[in-house]
């Protein structure tokens, strides 16, 4: 099975990585072939020291989300494999914001302000996706490297020109949820489907604890 047929397959089980640009609308997606996922959670509390007190009072902040990802990008052709760089040459432009019109209307760089960041909406099934499960979760790319595999070669073009074979992107990506996230006067947590739309109110895991809270609250 050549790479190609593989990722045909991804594609037809929706097992793709979807990046997408807010600021120009451009979209790009890969194969799912995953080396690394990880999603990290920090909690940051404030700390002030009172006179008296061995233990320092730690009012909440924020809580934080970062999710580390990394895929693998193959190609089995030399055709194949220019297809796959301006694939990731979009993605690489899409780390950059949208300027406006230059003021000296000669259009050049002179006078051009942001109009937008490079804000990204990325998505891969269930694992990244919007808090409430519904599209793709809104963040900003903090990290990003691009590691061709010298061990599986390059196509040579005769100018001297090359195109990897295999490369590995790696991606850290900050979200900006747009969805409330917390407990609610009820005890539910007010966006269920966060993070991964797994069932969030199981009888058997939840139902217990809850309802016994509950009814502590009514006497």
């Amino acid at each position: 099975m050549s790479f190609t047929d593989f990722g045909e397959i991804a594609k037809s089980k929706n097992q793709m990585i979807s990046f997408e640009h807010l600021a120009s609308g451009t979209t790009i997606e890969f194969p799912a072939f995953l080396t690394d996922f990880s999603d990290n959670y920090t909690v940051s509390w404030g700390g002030e020291q009172i006179f008296g007190r061995n233990d320092a009072i730690k009012p909440y902040q924020s809580t934080t989300r970062q999710i580390t990802l990394a895929f693998d990008v193959l190609s089995a052709s030399e055709a194949h494999a220019k297809e796959n760089l301006t694939r990731y040459s979009t993605l690489v432009k899409m780390l950059y914001p949208s300027y406006s019109a230059p003021l000296t209307g000669t259009g050049g760089s002179f006078g051009r302000t942001i109009k937008a960041p490079p804000l990204i909406r990325l998505k891969f099934v269930n694992m990244v996706q919007a808090a409430n499960g519904s599209g793709s979760l809104l963040g900003c790319i903090g990290g990003f490297n691009f590691k061709p595999n010298a061990a599986a070669g390059y196509f040579y073009k005769p100018n001297g020109e090359l195109f990897p074979k295999h490369y590995n992107i790696s991606i850290t990506f900050d979200p900006q949820h747009e969805n409330q996230l917390g407990w609610d006067e009820n005890q539910d947590f007010l966006t269920s489907q966060f993070p991964y739309s797994a069932p969030s109110d199981s009888k058997a895991i939840m139902g217990g604890t809850k309802n016994k809270n509950r009814l502590l609250n009514q006497t």
